[in-house]
C-alpha cells in the first residue's frame, strides 16, 4: 500500500504540481521530467565512480562532506533569522512571557491548546539562553534546530551502515541532505515541524540499535525510542501515528516471541508520562483548558471537508466554529458541517475532494517552504532583492529531486528482500499520516515534511542496489542519450524562456511588519489631537506605504520624511490615507508623522509583541508595533533573465555528459 501511494504520488508531483502554494511559477511537467531524468542519469554515473574508490577515500569524502554539510547549514542560521508569524508569531510571544516568570496566557491558547506544550519547550530553551545574556537568542536556536534535524541524517546513514549498503548510500543520502531546500526551511521555522522531522528515522535507528544489543544497553536505545516518539505526539498531534507504528511492531515481536511483554506496556507509559509531565508543567506556567474555547477535533474533520481550499485550513470555517459561545454549540456545528458536507460531495466529489487533498498532500517536494515565513529579522539584501527568482530555480530543482527520491523509493520498496521490519515500520508512517490527513483531518503540505528523511533513506538505499545501466556502456547509446539530452535542454531551455516571459514582476514589498491580523486583530491607538513617529528601516528603493488602520471616521496627517526631507505630506481619514503613494527614494530609514487631527480616538493594526520585530531584542516589556508594507513599484520584468536561464540548463548538461563519458578505472 505504501508503495502504491508513491506512485500515485509519483504521478500528481510530475503532472499536477499545486499552483496554489507560494509556488506559482512552475515550469511544464514535459521539463520537469526531463531534468528528473538527467539527474538520474548523473546519479548513476556517479554511483559507479564512487563504488571504485577505496574505504579510507570514502570515508575521508564523507568526512569532508558532513564538514560542509554544518558549515553551509551555519552560514545560512546565521544569514537568515525568521521573525515568527501566525501560529509560530504567538508560540515565540508567549515562550519569551514564560520565560520572564509570567503566567497569563492568551485567548489563543484557550482556542488552540495543541500549541501548549510546544510553547513550553520553546520558553525553557529561551529562559537558559536569556540567562546567560544572549539576546537576541534566535542564532543560537536556528543552530539548535538545525542540529536536532541532522540527527535524521546520522539516524540515516546509521541504518544504510546495518543495511550494509554504506558504499555508496551514505554519500547518497549526505548529498541528497546538502541540496534539500526543505531541510533549510523548516531548520530556520521555529515551529513544531522542525521538532518533528527527523523522530521518524531517529525512532527506527534507536529500534535497530536496540535490537542489534542485549543488556542494559537494550533497555536503554528501546527507552530513547519510545521516550522520543511519546514526546512528538504530545508537541504534534498527526505523530500519533508513529506510536501507532511503534506499538503495532512491538505487538507483532511479541507475538512472535521475540520481545518481552514489558514493551508494549512501556510504550503505553511512556505516552501517559509524557501527557502527565506536559499537564503538570502547563498548570504550573499558569494554563488552565478552557473547554468552552477549545475547538472541538470534530472541526478539523469539518473544515477537512470544505473543497473550496481542498481540506486546508480555513479561515471561514475556524470562524464559524469559534464564534459559537459554548463547547457543545461548537460541536453541534461542526457535525452539521460534516453531515452537510458529505451530503454535498456525494461519492463521486468525495472521491475527488480525497484527490485533491492527496495532490496537497503529496505533489510539492518543497513541502511549501516558502510559505513559512514572509518577514525576517536578518536576511541577506541579494536574496530578498530577487526573491521571486530565486523561488523560481529553489522550487524547479527541488521538484526535480523530488521526482528523483520518489523513483528511487520505489524501487527500494518493490525490490528489498532483507530488512522487512524496518522498510514495514517505515510504511506505516507512510501510511499512516497519508490516511490521518488525505482522509480525516485537515491537510497541508507542510504535515507531510516527516516523510521527507523516508524518501532520502530509502532512495539512497536504492543507490546500492539498482542494477548497473550495463546499455550505456555501448557507444551507441551512450550517443544517443546524449543527443537526446542535447535536446532536452534545449527544449527546456524554450519552454522555461516562455514560462518566465509570460509571467513578470511588477510590485514587491521590500519591508514589512506583518504581525497582528492573525486569529485576532489587535491595535494601537492614537488618541487626538497626539502624533506618533514611526522609524522604518528600508533597504532596498521603495515608492508605496501602507499602514492598516482599524478605524474609518476622523482624520490624520500623515508626513513622510527621507534623509531629512519632506517626501510626502498627505491629509484624510484613516482610510483614505492608508496607502501613499510617493517619489521612488533609495534605501534609508523612512520616518512616518502620523498626527491625529479629530476629536476622537483612532486606531491603527499592531501587534503587542514582547521581541523588536526588526532587531529581533527580546524586550522586558511588551511593545506595539504597527501593522506596514513599503513596496516598491518597476516596469514590469520577467521572472529570471536569459542567461540564467543558460547557466542552470548548461552546468546540468555538462554534469550529465561528464556522468555519462567518464567512466572510473577499473
Amino acid at each position: 500500500m505504501a508503495a502504491g501511494i508513491l506512485c500515485w504520488a509519483l504521478i500528481v508531483a510530475s503532472t499536477q504540481p499545486v499552483t496554489f502554494f507560494a509556488d506559482r511559477n512552475w515550469v511544464k511537467p514535459g521539463v520537469m521530467l526531463i531534468l528528473a531524468g538527467g539527474l538520474l542519469l548523473a546519479w548513476h554515473g556517479g554511483r559507479q565512480w564512487t563504488r571504485s574508490w577505496s574505504a579510507r577515500t570514502y570515508r575521508r569524502v564523507l568526512v569532508g562532506l558532513f564538514i560542509l554539510i554544518l558549515l553551509v547549514q551555519g552560514l545560512v542560521a546565521w544569514q537568515f533569522v525568521d521573525v515568527g508569524r501566525a501560529d509560530s508569531y504567538f508560540v515565540r510571544n508567549q515562550a519569551i512571557a514564560i520565560a520572564h516568570g509570567q503566567t497569563t496566557w492568551p485567548h489563543y491558547f484557550a482556542v488552540y491548546p495543541n500549541n501548549v506544550n510546544y510553547t513550553l519547550v520553546a520558553s525553557l530553551s529561551l529562559k537558559g539562553l536569556l540567562s546567560l545574556g544572549i539576546n537576541p537568542p534566535w542564532l543560537i536556536l536556528n543552530l539548535g534546530r538545525f542540529l536536532w534535524v541532522d540527527l535524521a541524517l546520522v539516524a540515516g546513514c546509521y541504518l544504510l551502515w546495518t543495511w550494509h549498503h554504506w558504499q555508496p548510500g551514505a554519500l547518497s543520502f549526505m548529498l541528497i541532505w546538502l541540496g534539500s531546500v526543505p531541510i533549510y526551511a523548516y531548520a530556520l521555522f521555529a515551529y513544531t515541524d522542525a521538532i518533528v522531522l527527523p523522530i521518524p528515522l531517529l525512532s527506527l535507528a534507536l529500534g535497530v540499535w536496540t535490537k542489534r544489543h542485549t543488556g542494559w544497553q537494550r533497555w536503554i536505545g528501546g527507552l530513547s525510542g519510545l521516550l522520543l516518539v511519546s514526546f512528538g505526539v504530545w508537541l504534534k498531534s498527526n505523530l500519533i501515528v508513529v506510536w501507532i507504528a511503534v506499538m503495532l511492531i512491538l505487538l507483532i515481536a511479541v507475538i512472535r516471541h521475540h520481545w518481552h511483554w514489558a514493551w508494549p506496556v512501556l510504550a503505553i507509559l511512556t505516552l501517559s508520562g509524557w501527557w502527565l509531565g506536559f499537564h503538570l508543567w502547563a498548570q504550573a506556567s499558569g494554563y488552565h483548558r478552557q473547554t468552552q474555547d477549545a475547538l472541538p477535533a470534530t472541526s478539523w474533520i469539518a473544515m477537512s471537508l470544505n473543497p473550496q481550499l481542498a481540506g486546508q485550513y480555513n479561515y471561514t470555517d475556524f470562524n464559524q466554529v469559534n464564534r459559537q459561545p459554548t463547547a457543545t454549540a461548537k460541536k453541534a456545528t461542526t457535525q452539521a458541517m460534516i453531515k452537510q458536507r458529505l451530503q454535498q460531495l456525494g461519492i463521486s466529489g468525495g472521491l475527488q475532494h480525497l484527490l485533491q487533498k492527496f495532490r496537497v498532500f503529496w505533489a510539492t517536494g518543497d513541502f511549501d517552504s516558502f510559505r513559512l515565513t514572509t518577514q525576517w529579522i536578518r536576511a541577506p539584501q541579494w536574496f530578498l532583492n530577487h526573491q521571486r527568482a530565486i523561488q523560481f530555480w529553489l522550487v524547479t530543482w527541488t521538484q526535480a529531486i523530488f521526482l528523483c527520491l520518489l523513483i528511487g523509493s520505489l524501487w527500494t520498496w518493490f525490490s528489498a528482500k532483507q530488512h522487512q521490519l524496518s522498510l514495514g515500520y517505515l510504511a506505516l508512517i507512510v501510511i499512516g499520516l497519508t490516511v490521518f490527513h488525505v482522509v480525516f483531518w485537515e491537510v497541508e503540505a507542510r504535515y507531510a515534511v516527516p516523510l521527507l528523511p523516508i524518501l532520502m533513506l530509502l532512495a539512497s538505499d536504492a543507490t546500492a542496489t539498482v542494477p548497473t545501466w550495463s546499455w550505456l556502456r555501448e557507444g551507441n547509446h551512450r550517443w544517443l542519450v546524449s543527443w537526446l539530452m542535447v535536446l532536452g535542454v534545449s527544449f527546456s531551455g524554450i519552454s522555461i524562456l516562455k514560462t518566465t516571459q509570460t509571467t513578470s514582476t511588477v510590485a514587491s514589498v521590500v519591508a514589512r511588519q506583518g504581525n497582528g491580523a492573525y486569529f485576532k486583530v489587535t491595535t494601537a491607538t492614537l488618541p487626538a489631537h497626539q502624533t506618533v513617529t514611526l522609524k522604518l528601516p528600508i533597504n532596498h528603493r521603495h515608492d508605496q506605504l501602507e499602514l492598516v488602520p482599524a478605524s474609518h471616521q476622523g482624520k490624520v496627517q500623515l508626513t513622510l520624511q527621507q534623509a531629512g526631507q519632506v517626501i510626502k505630506r498627505v491629509t484624510g481619514t484613516p482610510k483614505q490615507v492608508a496607502k501613499i503613494a510617493y517619489q521612488t527614494c533609495p534605501a534609508g530609514t523612512l520616518v512616518v508623522t502620523i498626527k491625529n487631527l479629530g476629536h476622537k480616538a483612532i486606531h491603527y493594526q499592531a501587534a503587542t509583541t514582547n521581541y523588536n520585530q526588526r532587531t529581533g531584542h527580546v524586550l522586558t516589556r511588551s511593545q506595539l508595533a504597527w501593522r506596514y508594507f513599503v513596496l516598491d513599484h518597476r516596469p514590469a520584468q520577467a521572472l529570471t533573465r536569459l542567461r540564467t536561464i543558460g547557466l542552470n540548463l548548461l552546468l546540468w548538461l555538462v554534469i550529465v555528459l561528464i556522468s555519462l563519458w567518464w567512466q572510473p578505472r577499473q
